[in-house]
């Protein structure tokens, strides 16, 4: 075979593995972000402004259920936070005394939305999968980590996980008895609230407009356990809505961040590694699992 030929031969052959391996190519990486389905996209408004709160129906399907539920009845329009305690949390509804915060509720109240059963934690099999460790340890649960943009606590031994109670983190509020959750929720406005994990509902985030939650008049802790006392000082809920149920033009978009690419682990190790320039006394590379709520970006 001429020299010629020969190469002629290997470029050929060169092609034929090209074409042989083409199905073997590395798939495209997902976006660094995800969209928030509008279905599980909840629109609060205060009277400082929007507070936008992603459900978690992986985690707790009948509390997000019941939820959504209220919120379509109108449920919540018109409410208020009646019990708001500095750095713990906002509680709102029909007011203490019912079922979830005294022991009994209005009939039709009760009638319309009997007790829940108790999902304080969700089997590993809805959502094991999509677990990203946070890579430190933690106080209260075996380990920490994200699930789809929700801070989680994990326990491989009874392959249990739950959202832990985060700034910003929504769950339903109970009596002492652990199934007696019905229409009353709270958001988390403090750091102090890790003790309720896997103790309460917890199923969902707030993923925009933590601020105004923060701004709602506080209770006196000392006084009825933070409920206020001047009714007409409680902030109302002035209206809930699903995103989903607005006209396509007026729906709002978010994206949070993938937690289990990438994106988020140069993030997080930013966190952990902030302004290295600026330490005298460098502070260990750690990070507690509420200082790393992943990040969101309202697309609209």
């Amino acid at each position: 075979m001429t020299m010629p030929n020969r190469l002629a031969v290997l470029a050929m052959l060169a092609l034929l593995a090209g074409a042989a391996h083409a199905g073997d190519a590395p798939s495209p990486r997902p976006p660094d972000y995800r969209p928030v389905d509008p279905e599980n996209l909840v629109l609060m408004d205060v009277a400082y402004g929007r507070v936008a709160l992603e459900l978690a129906p992986d985690f707790a399907p009948n509390a997000v259920a019941r939820f959504k539920t209220l919120v379509r009845a109108h449920f919540y329009d018109g409410l208020s936070f009646y019990r708001v305690i500095d750095g713990f949390v906002a509680q709102g509804g029909v007011g203490e005394g019912t079922a979830a915060t005294g022991g009994y509720s209005p009939p039709e109240v009760e009638k319309l939305y009997p007790p829940l059963k108790r999902e304080f934690d969700a089997p590993f099999a809805r959502i094991e999968d999509t677990f990203t460790p946070l890579g430190n340890r933690d106080l209260f649960a075996p380990q920490v980590g994200h699930v789809d943009g929700f801070p989680v606590g994990r326990d491989a031994k009874e392959k249990r996980m739950w959202i832990v109670h985060c700034p910003g983190t929504l769950a339903f509020a109970r009596d002492n008895a652990p199934d007696t959750a019905t229409t009353e929720f709270y958001i988390v406005i403090g750091e102090a609230p890790r003790r309720l994990d896997r103790n309460l509902t917890a199923f969902g985030r707030v993923i925009d407009g933590l601020q105004y939650v923060q701004k709602l008049t506080r209770g006196d802790p000392e006084v009825d356990n933070g409920v206020i006392q001047d009714k007409s000082k409680a902030d109302k809920i002035l209206k809930v809505q699903i995103a989903a149920d607005l006209p396509a033009a007026a729906q709002p978009h978010y994206q949070v961040m993938r937690t289990g690419g990438p994106a988020f682990a140069a993030w997080k190790h930013g966190r952990k590694n902030p302004a290295p320039g600026f330490y005298l006394r460098t502070p260990p590379p750690i990070l507690d699992i509420c200082l790393a709520l992943p990040p969101v970006k309202k697309t609209d």
